[in-house]
């Protein structure tokens, strides 16, 4: 501190006899390296004082009153912007700590799956409401080249939700190639979310299973939205739901598994809650608007042009309000 007082009184001194623009210069630098040295705006307030009086200068009762009176309202400023500083520096801190969960999030999630279905059409996309998501979607093929689905939920977001994205998508690759059913699978994950995940996380998800050879469906939910299935043939809709408990409660619950033969033509859409609620609105929280925007698409469409359709008509539906992260999967048998 000695060494910044002599300098601050030397140029000082100098811009006094001197008022050049090489003074100011140094002044400006000298501003830098108190930043540095992290010292208060009090401090080179009394620091410029101590100057002014040691080499004569003199001042009047009523200037040196308010010196007082600025030195008082500097020490409350300089608090005041140390810790505006720190918490900047906490926020850029954070702000890199997130960038970093969602880059790793979107590695998470498959940005194509070329599988070797021939009868198997997929679509999908998914949307977030802000940086970050608490949706996840994953494929993965299992023993005799079934097809698994899955599409899930996780309450609650931020880094903890990314972390739990993780969790699960390493353990369904661990599950490649098992011959566990649909709903041991759900079984299997939540007793892992129990025993691994953050308690205050809890999942919603629901998993599908298609068999090439069978061509038959089968699925089991732990809480999520119903599946919403098309039957072309007798062309309506209906809902599937084995209505299971959430994942991340109870490792004694026991998850039920149903199936459906798949005809060419027919579909299942797997969605969010946040793909039908309508907040602010009387609408119902149903799936009505699946329906609707299924109504309107050209059936002679890829899965992946009818999705970003179907999507695309739900956000029109939302006057482009988005509360809640949005993704929507289609399986159809061709």
């Amino acid at each position: 501190m000695k060494q910044v007082m002599e300098y601050y009184e030397k140029i000082m001194l100098h811009f006094l006899q001197n008022q050049g623009e090489h003074q100011l210069y140094a002044g400006q630098q000298l501003s830098k390296q108190l930043i540095e040295k992290d010292v208060s705006p009090e401090e080179i307030l009394s620091i410029h004082l101590t100057a002014m009086k040691k080499n004569g200068f003199t001042l009047s009762s009523d200037w040196e009153k308010s010196f007082q009176f600025l030195l008082e309202i500097m020490v409350s400023f300089g608090m005041a912007y140390q810790e505006r500083q720190s918490l900047r520096i906490k926020k850029k801190q954070f702000e890199s700590e997130i960038n970093v969960a969602i880059s790793m999030q979107k590695n998470l999630y498959p940005s194509n799956f070329n599988h070797n279905f021939h009868d198997i059409d997929l679509g999908f996309i998914s949307t977030p409401a802000r940086e970050m998501s608490g949706d996840f979607y994953y494929f993965i093929n299992h023993d005799r080249d079934r097809l698994g689905v899955l599409i899930a939920d996780i309450v609650g977001k931020g880094i903890p939700a990314a972390l739990c994205m993780s969790m699960i998508k390493y353990a369904m690759d661990t599950l490649e190639r098992d011959a566990k059913p649909a709903n041991l699978i759900l079984d299997h994950l939540n007793r892992l979310m129990i025993k691994n995940a953050d308690p205050s996380l809890f999942v919603t998800m629901f998993y599908t299973i298609y068999d090439p050879l069978t061509s038959i469906l089968s699925y089991s939910s732990a809480g999520h939205e119903p599946a919403l299935y098309y039957d072309s043939r007798a062309d309506k809709f209906s809902d599937l739901n084995t209505k299971g408990l959430i994942l991340g409660v109870d490792s004694q619950v026991e998850y039920k598994e149903k199936s459906l033969q798949l005809h060419p033509g027919d579909y299942v859409i797997l969605y969010t809650d946040g793909v039908t609620e309508f907040r602010r609105s009387d609408m119902p929280d149903d799936n009505h608007i699946l329906r609707e925007a299924l109504s309107t698409v050209d059936k002679t469409m890829t899965s992946q042009e009818i999705v970003e359709k179907i999507y695309q008509y739900i956000i029109n539906k939302k006057d482009y309000q988005l509360d809640d992260d949005h993704t929507i999967v289609m399986i159809r048998k061709t």
